[in-house]
């Protein structure tokens, strides 16, 4: 009787190459999710969003951020997987689970020659009790156009800088409505529905207070070889409201070769230190 493992390799190689990337992608993230706190899959530089944590890089920081945290056996479940046309950068989503407690998560991965798929940014939500049972994986939207374009890390960071403008000037529900790719996501409360679609993601806004401003600045952006999907990191602020978060988002060029986000999500983190509060180095 042949292995497991080898059945499902033969079933993977057997799919079109981007049918056979995302399979690849789904099996990693299931790999890794077995025991979410293990950071065997995550890239060097990887970013983690922990809930009330400052944002992390690096494996090093990880690692001690989840120590300090008492993380708890974390696993997860893929919902959504989908990849870029050159099988280089791919992002999940789907439900976490640790014991009686549920959530959600985003993850981008990034994956170099053909190697094996890295985990480069995670987020997550805090946890509340559960109460659904995560759904089966779902299909990737390959129908929909997708542009290609310049792998130019600066022009991802360009887009997501545009974004927080018009949110500034503008508010966010419109930017929100106006960058949101029509297959986008966001990840909304703990347990319920993710927000699917433009309609479902401006009604999140409904009871945003009028004075509010929410900006955002990235901090980082990875890039698919083929320039058709990306990953934005960084740290997002409410005034005057003094509420202070960080957030990943995942971008697919359009066909008109603009970019917009196809998911979104992120959690809160600590006040930033008054300058004049800083220890001198």
């Amino acid at each position: 009787m042949r292995p497991i493992w080898l059945v499902a390799l033969l079933a993977i190689t057997a799919l079109p190459d981007q049918e056979r990337d995302r399979a690849a992608l789904l099996a990693a993230d299931r790999d890794v999710a077995r025991s979410a706190n293990s950071l065997s899959a995550f890239a060097e530089d990887a970013a983690y969003l922990y809930p009330g944590a400052p944002l992390v890089r690096g494996k090093n920081a990880i690692r001690a951020l989840l120590d300090s945290a008492g993380a708890g056996d974390l696993t997860w479940t893929a919902e959504f997987a989908d990849v870029s046309d050159d099988g280089t950068v791919g992002y999940t989503y789907g439900w976490t689970r640790s014991a009686d407690q549920q959530g959600k998560y985003l993850a981008c991965w990034h994956r170099r020659d053909g190697g094996a798929w890295m985990v480069t940014a995670y987020t997550r939500t805090r946890l509340a009790p559960a109460v659904t049972q995560p759904p089966a994986p779902v299909a990737a939207p390959h129908s929909l156009v997708r542009g290609r374009g310049r792998a130019d890390s600066h022009e991802l960071l360009r887009a997501d800088s545009a974004f927080s403008a018009m949110s500034v000037t503008r508010g966010a529900k419109t930017a929100f409505l106006a960058f949101a790719a029509d297959e986008a996501i966001t990840l909304g409360a703990p347990t319920a529905p993710f927000n699917r679609g433009r309609e479902a993601i401006g009604a999140t806004f409904a009871e945003f207070p009028a004075d509010a401003v929410l900006e955002w600045a990235p901090a980082v952006a990875n890039v698919a070889g083929s320039g058709d999907l990306g990953c934005t990191v960084g740290e997002a602020s409410i005034s005057p409201q003094h509420s202070y978060s960080k957030y990943v988002t995942v971008w697919k060029r359009q066909a008109d070769g603009s970019w917009k986000f196809v998911a979104d999500g992120g959690n809160a983190r600590p006040a930033p230190v008054p300058t004049a509060a800083r220890t001198p180095h």
